[in-house]
């Protein structure tokens, strides 16, 4: 079997080559042959892991503490297939995409720079969730935000220049939490294994640890967007391309979250769980009300993004393998829907030329396509049955209540209030969609991009988003199969 090494040496090699060549064509191409091959790999490596074990990858056979060690269990390796998967569905979206972005203020485009940054998202991507070493990490965690800065920059439009900004100065405020928590931890385990950092803390001072604990949630926390530590959210995803917004959405948040609950189990324990769940209810209010005020559809799913966010750390945060199990499915079924939000919004956009709410009213006349997509997904994060974000919400209200403690009936409530919430706004924006006058798809699109003139969306982003979409619909009727196939990744998360 091919070493799942290739995760992290085929996107680097392959970003090289992009800007080796400098051709638009061939950086299409190049990425998408090399994503759709990890695609087609990451289900031999899940079934190799559930058959046989963990797998453990050692560089140049030098053991640690001087050698890299990177590793797939059954969490990395769902949630490599996810990534690739997800990469795949918005490379293809990209296509189409990518050459309008920019237009509305002529903003230089450099689409071989999109290709190659996104394959180092993908690679810092894959590297946070199969290292052993926690300054590795700490290398892929840099590789994934410095892509990311420059991706939501990469119109160079006013604002989104400032989200880069933004976004790239707490992202480095985190790195620097990050770097110290690692020199704290080398200080007392003298390696940088998480297992043997992970004993060491468990001797020292309650204070060193909890100090240790609290720098690592700050440096990682940024990243994965939760409350307090996500300001940057809204403006990034909203100014960023709606591909790097889907991504961003889509499974990075997603991957920090995962990676913050693992480090927190393997060397801190249960040190953090209160704090954490407490901040991931904040996180919920916080969003969903933001979200309900706000009058850009992309800023309005972002602030939907950091309330989601908050439901999965809470219920992660109980500490339990039945909580892993729905943090886990509602991971999957925000990947799913969210990016599909994104992704459609892009085309809105691009349509009209206006990122206000109320510019598409009518449009799913002229786009029914997209606005059926935009329906079903939103229907699914509300939590509407037979959507797959019904069964997740159930779940999670189901482990909150047998949990028998204030912070999980404090979870029920604060989600239904949530729910009750997002659909207020998402039905709002279902509602604009389909109400009044036809808007002129057009009316914004520049001149030099008579593509636009086409009344749905392009056949590469319809494949893209119905992919998403697929997500959210199948996953309801198949809710038994993703009980049987969540279990023991939960199971690992849990023996950590």
């Amino acid at each position: 079997m091919v070493s799942p090494m290739i995760l992290i040496a085929l996107p680097l090699a392959t970003a090289f080559l992009i800007i080796l060549m400098g051709s638009k064509v061939a950086a299409r191409w190049l990425a998408f042959a090399a994503v759709a091959l990890l695609t087609g790999l990451a289900p031999f490596w899940f079934m190799e892991v559930l058959r046989n074990g963990p797998m453990t990858i050692v560089l140049a056979d030098v053991l640690p503490p001087l050698g890299i060690a990177f590793g797939l269990d059954v969490l990395s390796a769902g949630f490599v297939l996810l990534i690739a998967t997800s990469g795949l569905l918005v490379l293809l979206y990209s296509m189409p995409y990518i050459p309008h972005v920019g237009e509305f203020e002529g903003a230089k485009k450099a689409e071989t720079r999109y290709y190659a940054l996104f394959l180092l998202l993908l690679a810092g991507s894959f590297g946070l969730v199969m290292t052993r070493d926690i300054f590795n990490l700490f290398v892929f965690f840099e590789i994934l935000c410095i892509s990311s800065y420059i991706l939501v920059a990469y119109s160079q439009e006013e604002r989104s220049l400032e989200a880069g900004i933004k976004y790239m100065i707490l992202g480095s405020i985190g790195s620097g939490f990050m770097l110290v928590a690692i020199g704290l931890s080398y200080r007392v385990a003298g390696s940088l294994a998480m297992s043997d950092i992970g004993q060491a803390l468990a001797a020292v001072p309650h204070g060193y640890a909890l100090l240790v604990a609290v720098l690592f949630t700050l440096g990682f926390g940024i990243e994965a967007a939760i409350f307090p530590l996500n300001t940057w959210l809204p403006d990034a995803h909203s100014s960023a391309p709606s591909s790097i917004s889907a991504v961003l959405s889509g499974f990075v948040i997603e991957v920090a979250l995962v990676v913050l609950v693992r480090i927190g189990i393997t060397v801190f324990g249960t040190l953090m769980e209160p704090a954490l769940g407490v901040l991931a209810l904040a996180g919920v209010v916080v969003g969903e009300l933001a979200a309900l005020g706000q009058k850009e559809l992309k800023r309005t799913l972002a602030f939907s993004s950091i309330g989601q966010v908050g439901i999965m750390l809470f219920v992660f945060s109980l500490g339990t393998q039945s909580g892993d199990w729905a943090g886990l499915g509602q991971l999957l079924m925000h990947a799913g829907a969210k990016s599909a939000l994104f992704l459609v919004s892009g085309y809105f956009i691009l349509r009209t030329g206006s990122h206000e709410i109320e510019s598409y009213r009518g449009l799913a006349r002229r786009m029914p396509a997209a606005a059926v997509f935009f329906s079903l997904a939103a229907l699914s994060l509300v939590g509407m049955p037979p959507f797959f974000g019904f069964f997740t919400k159930f779940r999670i209200i189901e482990v909150a209540a047998a949990a028998r403690s204030a912070l999980g009936y404090a979870g029920i409530v604060v989600i239904l209030f949530g729910t009750v919430i997002e659909a207020v706004y998402l039905f709002r924006i279902v509602r604009v969609l389909y109400g009044g006058a036809a808007t002129s798809a057009t009316s914004g699109a520049p001149a030099s991009a008579p593509s636009l003139a086409r009344a749905d969306l392009p056949a590469l982003a319809w494949i893209a988003v119905a992919g998403f979409v697929a997500l959210v619909l199948v996953g309801g009727f198949a809710f038994p199969w993703f009980d049987q196939a969540l279990q023991p990744i939960a199971a690992a998360l849990a023996a950590l």
